[in-house]
């Protein structure tokens, strides 16, 4: 079998945990190199300090480098955790032709790469990118590998509060599931307006409302009750990338804390920022389109 040496294997000690959203998601575990916050060049002899990089700058809405993360994202010798965090931080950050790069990806890219771009699709919510995600999900043939974007497409197009999906394990054959997937894009392109749009839940995306479901769902109720805190996962990135507010206390070894999620949430809401529906926000910056 053939295997890869991974070039650079060891993140630096500032970004344990980062780019994992059971963790810390965007924020740093300790603090991180003055020469990094710093107008510094671009580090190109190492691939965790170059995506830090490109992340401090973006966290001030400087946008134009996300670009530069192309290069380690095709690169084979880089750790497939490492890809995944470009492609997350452009799927967040990315302008239009950012986007277009996950598109490719969708259309000419090995394999895990299409999983991987697809799921980065998911992400940026960009309702013009779901078409590419039909391509990939076409051009794989491994059930796994076609359901690990059905998901995407169901988080996409299934409303919230949908019981069955509609869009995963649909029983429905290759035709008819892209027929169903482009009647309920045409459905939302006349509710959004455009397909510039970015969706979630079979809507827009608008955190306004996101934020008062997590503090409704929140709420304290009979101890008894079974609660199903699985949408909180995507709610808190969502949610972090939006705002720039450190949620990285949502999450104890991978266990949601609903007590500390409340006291995080509750702090924001004593100062809320407007989000307009259907547009992309990171820290609290609107994304250009």
């Amino acid at each position: 079998m053939k295997t890869f040496t991974y070039q650079y294997t060891q993140r630096p000690k500032y970004l344990q945990g980062c780019f994992y959203w059971k963790g810390r998601g965007y924020h740093y575990s300790h603090a991180a190199p003055l020469a990094m916050l710093s107008a510094g060049e671009f580090p190109n002899d190492d691939p965790w300090a170059a995506l830090a990089w490109v992340l401090e700058r973006a966290k001030k809405a400087d946008f134009g480098h996300v670009s530069k993360l192309r290069r380690l994202i095709l690169d084979k010798r880089n750790a497939p955790t490492l890809v995944s965090a470009c492609l997350g931080l452009t799927a967040d950050t990315g302008l239009d032709g950012d986007l277009e790069f996950i598109a490719e990806l969708m259309i000419d890219g090995p394999d895990y790469l299409r999983i991987e771009a697809s799921l980065a699709a998911q992400w940026s919510g960009v309702m013009w990118l779901v078409p590419f995600m039909l391509e990939a999900w076409r051009a794989l043939s491994r059930r796994a590998d076609r359901e690990s974007i059905e998901a995407n497409i169901v988080n996409l197009l299934d409303p919230i509060e949908a019981i069955e999906p509609q869009f995963f394990a649909s029983g429905l054959s290759e035709d008819e599931y892209t027929n169903a997937v482009g009647v309920r894009l045409q459905q939302l392109r006349g509710i959004c307006g455009s397909d510039k749009a970015s969706i979630s839940g079979g809507a827009s995306v608008d955190m306004n409302l996101q934020i008062a479901l997590m503090k409704k769902s929140l709420e304290p109720r009979n101890a008894k009750d079974w609660v199903d805190w699985g949408n909180f996962l995507i709610w808190r990135r969502k949610f972090e990338v939006y705002s720039g507010v450190d949620c990285s206390a949502f999450y104890r070894e991978g266990i949601f804390q609903p007590r500390a999620a409340a006291v995080i949430l509750n702090r924001y809401l004593a100062a809320p920022v407007d989000f307009a529906a259907g547009k992309r926000y990171f820290f609290g910056h609107l994304v250009p389109q």
